[in-house]
């Protein structure tokens, strides 16, 4: 049988030479003066911006969420319609309006301290 011979060089692979990098210079440099001028006359160009379509935000009004039974909702709902509200919102500050002036003087007062009570504990 013939002996193998290996050849170590012919497996190594010679590393690729690194060119020298050109180190780049900027096409235009910082000028706080030209900048100055730029941002003055973006600011008198800038026009008014634009109304976004949609619902508008209101600021005044804060909400909170309401569980509700589906059945109750639906009772909501026929009310809402029935008496030509305009949100359901409406309609249970209508109903409830209607409760309080049907309490009597003792419920009266005890609602009245409730209210207070859970007003104070919200701020």
């Amino acid at each position: 049988m013939a002996k193998f011979e290996f050849n170590k060089s012919a497996k190594k692979k010679a590393p690729k030479p690194i060119t020298e990098t050109k180190i780049s210079k900027p096409k235009e440099t910082y000028d706080p003066a030209k900048m100055t001028k730029q941002v003055e006359e973006d600011y008198q160009q800038e026009q008014p911006k634009k109304k976004h379509p949609g619902r508008p935000k209101s600021g005044r009004k804060s909400y909170q969420t309401v569980r509700l039974q589906k059945r109750t909702v639906l009772k909501i709902n026929a009310l809402e319609n029935a008496l030509s509200v305009a949100t359901q919102d409406a309609t249970v500050d209508q109903a409830i309006e209607r409760v309080l002036n049907s309490l009597n003087a003792d419920e009266k007062r005890a609602y009245d301290l409730w209210l207070e009570m859970f007003e104070k504990k919200e701020k």
